[in-house]
């Protein structure tokens, strides 16, 4: 992974943005990179503040860029030069706009649980995982770095690959350690995906397969991992129904507070889809999660 050159930092003045910008200037500090911390006002709100307050829009906008530059202040990012800016509308097209303004290569967000689903995230983030034209990294509300176990999921393709190499970057200055995981059905795993349509097959673990698996798996990572030997490693290979909730359990088990996951996208088509798996992991992951777009990836704001 390339040194991060601009990272864009989504404040809505909650909580759970507060980590998001701490860990957006880590970042920064980290590869030398340039932040910008950017609030984005709904237009009804801007209407009826006009109207209640008898002013104009650039002084709403001064005002509310005064709050965000305060509250930058107040998150304590240390001695990296946070730059503020207010936008005017759609969070998720204004967002995308920025990224686009600033050249950005990363868009850092909090997530927004709700009581009951504490590991969801909001709405704008979940939009931004999929379609924002950049790398987006959902940080928890309790996330305390610098990372020391990251997870990523590896299924081969060009992308999963790109999701190594960042995770390997984010590992190699945070210190961590990083399990490299690939879920595979097999026959009997993707017979019980049917619900019983397909002849039942015998309930026995194909130890060939496995070591096969795993041969792929560690010639798939030997020349990704070959210039970070600093970075403990593991290549593991699990057989399991259902890949999400294999994916889920094993970051639990680890205790990991970073899953990194490859995005994909689908030919003709230039909105990203990024697969049920996908978007259930950043949905129930209980840690943060940094979702990695493919090369060329270009979406249109809404």
């Amino acid at each position: 992974m390339k040194k991060l050159h601009h990272i864009i930092a989504a404040i809505d003045f909650t909580p759970s943005c507060r980590n998001a910008l701490r860990e957006a200037a880590r970042r920064a500090s980290l590869d030398g990179a340039a932040i910008t911390a950017v609030h984005v006002m709904d237009e009804f709100l801007v209407h009826e503040l006009k109207r209640a307050l008898s002013t104009d829009q650039a002084t709403i906008r001064a005002d509310w860029l005064k709050r965000l530059q305060q509250f930058v202040a107040e998150c304590e990012v240390g001695a990296v030069a946070v730059k503020a800016e207010v936008r005017i509308g759609h969070p998720f097209t204004e967002l995308v706009e920025a990224c686009r303004a600033h050249s950005a290569d990363l868009l850092v967000m909090g997530a927004k649980g709700s009581k009951n689903e504490p590991h969801r995230i909001g709405a704008i983030a979940a939009k931004c995982v999929r379609k924002a034209p950049v790398d987006v990294l959902v940080m928890r509300e309790d996330a305390q770095g610098p990372f020391k176990k990251i997870v990523t999921c590896v299924d081969f393709s060009e992308n999963s690959a790109k999701a190594v190499q960042c995770a390997l970057h984010v590992a190699q200055q945070d210190g961590a350690s990083l399990d490299c995981l690939h879920v595979y059905q097999s026959a009997l795993a993707m017979s019980l995906d049917y619900g019983g349509f397909v002849p039942s097959l015998p309930a026995t673990i194909d130890p060939e397969a496995v070591d096969n698996w795993r041969k792929d798996l560690d010639a798939f990572l030997v020349p990704l991992t070959r210039d970070a030997a600093a970075v403990k490693v593991t290549a593991l290979i699990i057989e399991r129904v259902n890949i999400r909730e294999a994916i889920l359990e094993h970051a639990c088990e680890v205790h990991a507070d970073l899953v990194v996951l490859g995005t994909r996208g689908k030919t003709g088509l230039r909105e990203l889809l990024i697969g049920t798996t996908a978007e259930k992991i950043v949905q129930h992951a209980p840690c943060s999660i940094l979702a990695v777009k493919p090369d060329g990836f270009v979406t249109a704001a809404d």
